[in-house]
């Protein structure tokens, strides 16, 4: 009994350690190379973006994540990315010209990502 005691106790343990990062980063909004706003991740609100060819961006921070909700893009693969939340993190709408960036203090568990 113990043991089963401990070790749930450790696993606990190590997942508030490797997702304690949420929260505490910046995410950078840039619609077609310029920067559209910076934005603290530890804070709920929602951004909408209209861009100039009529692609429409609706992008939501919660939970100390950031993800975009809605997006007029024929591809939808930004809706599809999901939440991020680690440093260097990224979503692109590319027929919107919208890229969205977060950074934070701890270095990312990875180098690459290629799929």
């Amino acid at each position: 009994m113990i043991l089963i005691f401990v070790i749930l106790v450790l696993a606990v343990i190590s997942y508030f350690i490797l997702h304690h990062n949420k929260g505490d980063g910046i995410a950078y909004v840039y619609v077609h190379g310029r920067i559209f706003g910076t934005y603290d991740l530890s804070v709920p609100q929602q951004i909408h973006i209209e861009g100039d060819n009529g692609i429409i961006n609706d992008i939501e921070i919660a939970d100390g994540s950031i993800f975009m909700k809605y997006s007029t893009c024929p591809g939808q693969q930004c809706v599809d990315t999901g939440r991020i939340s680690r440093n260097n993190e990224s979503i692109c709408c590319a027929p919107a010209g919208t890229m969205i960036t977060v950074h934070t203090a701890k270095e990312p568990d990875y180098d690459a990502i290629t799929k």
